[in-house]
C-alpha cells in the first residue's frame, strides 16, 4: 500500500485502525458478528425504510424541481445559490444523509451545479432526517419525542442559518442547466437502481463503523460519556444510543452528536458523490456540530427553567415536555438568530 507524503499520518491512522478491526474479527468472531448483526437490524429497521423511497424518489424528480427552483429569484439570492443549490437543499434537509451528496451527483451530471458551491453546501445539508431524529432517537431511545423535534429544529434552523451566512463566498451556478432530460421509464428505473445501490452502501458504513465502535470500545473501556463521544464521532446511531444511557449528560451531548453526524456519515457522502465536494465537508461539520450543539442546549435549559414558563402562563407550564413546546420555543431561537444575522451582514459601516 502506497501511503501519500502529505496525509501520511491519516494513512498511518486508517492502516492501524483497519488492522485492529481485522485481528480483532479474527480474536473475537461472535462478538464481531453480534455488531454486524445488530448495525444491519438497525439499517433495515430505520434507515432504509425512511430512506428508500425518498432517495428514488429525488433521483426522478430532481430534473424537473431543477427547472422550478431556477424561477425562484428570491430563494436564490436569499442564500446565494443556484437552481442545483436550491434542489440539494430542499433534498438533504428534508429527507436527510446521504440525499444532499447523491442530489448534488445528479445535479452535477445535468450541469446545474459546480463543484464549489456543491462543496460550500454539502456540511449544511447533510443532517438526520426528521424520521430518524423525532422516531428512531427521540421516542426509541430518549424515549422523549420533544427532544427529537427539537432535535431536528435546531438542525435545520443551524443549517438554513449557516448557509445564508456564507453565501457571500460562492458564485451560484448559472441558472440555465447544460443538459435537459425528461422523465421517462429508462430515467425512471435508473434512479430507483440506484438508490438501491445507495442503500447498500449505506448498510454497509453504518456495519463497518458500528463494527469499529464496539471493537474500540471493548479495547479501551473509556467512561460512559468518553465513550458515548467516540461513538458519536465514529457512527451517529450507536453514538446517539451510547449517549440516551448517559442522562442528563447524555442529553446535552446530543446536539453535538446531530451536528457532526460522524465519520460514518463523511464516508457515506463521499461515496455517494463520487468524492466531489467534499474538501470543506469536516471543517464545516464542526461548525455545524457547534451551532446545532449550542441551540440545542439552549433549548434544554429553557425546557429545565420555570421561570421561562411563568413568562407565558399554565398553557406554557403544561406543555414544557410536549412536541409544542419544542416547535414554539425553536421558531422563536429561529427568528432571532436569523434577525441578528441578516442585521449583520446589512450594516457593514455601523461595525467599522
Amino acid at each position: 500500500m502506497k501511503i501519500r507524503p502529505k496525509k501520511h499520518i491519516a494513512d498511518a491512522i486508517l492502516i492501524i485502525a483497519a488492522a485492529y478491526i481485522a485481528v480483532t474479527a479474527i480474536v473475537r468472531p461472535a462478538r464481531t458478528a453480534k455488531s454486524v448483526i445488530s448495525a444491519m437490524e438497525l439499517s433495515a429497521r430505520a434507515v432504509v425504510p425512511s430512506l428508500f423511497a425518498f432517495v428514488a424518489a429525488i433521483g426522478i424528480l430532481s430534473p424537473a424541481l431543477a427547472v422550478l427552483f431556477s424561477k425562484m429569484k428570491g430563494a436564490k439570492r436569499l442564500f446565494g445559490v443556484g437552481a442545483g443549490g436550491l434542489t440539494m437543499m430542499a433534498a438533504g434537509l428534508l429527507s436527510g444523509f446521504p440525499t444532499a451528496a447523491v442530489t448534488y451527483s445528479e445535479m452535477s451530471r445535468l450541469g446545474a451545479i459546480d463543484e464549489s458551491e456543491g462543496e460550500s453546501l454539502m456540511p449544511f445539508c447533510s443532517g438526520a432526517s426528521a424520521a430518524f431524529l423525532i422516531g428512531a432517537v427521540g421516542t426509541g431511545m430518549f424515549h422523549d419525542t420533544s427532544l427529537g423535534v427539537r432535535l431536528f429544529l435546531c438542525q435545520t434552523v443551524s443549517s438554513l442559518v449557516l448557509i445564508f451566512a456564507t453565501r457571500k463566498r460562492r458564485a451560484p451556478s448559472p441558472p440555465v442547466m447544460s443538459k435537459t432530460e425528461k422523465t421517462t421509464p429508462a430515467t425512471a428505473a435508473r434512479a430507483v437502481a440506484d438508490a438501491g445501490a445507495t442503500m447498500l452502501g449505506i448498510t454497509a458504513f453504518i456495519v463497518f463503523f458500528t463494527v469499529v465502535s464496539d471493537a474500540l470500545s471493548e479495547g479501551l473501556r473509556l467512561p460512559g460519556i468518553l465513550d458515548g463521544v467516540l461513538r458519536g464521532a465514529l457512527e451517529i446511531s450507536g453514538g446517539l444510543a451510547a449517549l440516551s444511557r448517559l442522562g442528563d449528560a447524555g442529553r446535552c451531548l446530543a446536539g453535538y452528536a446531530v451536528g457532526f453526524s460522524g465519520i460514518s456519515v463523511f464516508m457515506q457522502c463521499h461515496h455517494a458523490s463520487r468524492g466531489a465536494a467534499m474538501k470543506k465537508y469536516l471543517g464545516g461539520k464542526l461548525i455545524m456540530s457547534a451551532a446545532t450543539g449550542t441551540l440545542f442546549l439552549m433549548t434544554e435549559f429553557f425546557r429545565a427553567t420555570p421561570v421561562f414558563f411563568e413568562l407565558f402562563g399554565s398553557r406554557a407550564t403544561e406543555a414544557k415536555n410536549t412536541v409544542e413546546f419544542a416547535c414554539v420555543f425553536s421558531l422563536i431561537v429561529a427568528f432571532c438568530t436569523i434577525f441578528c444575522v441578516f442585521v449583520w451582514h446589512k450594516a457593514p459601516k455601523a461595525r467599522k
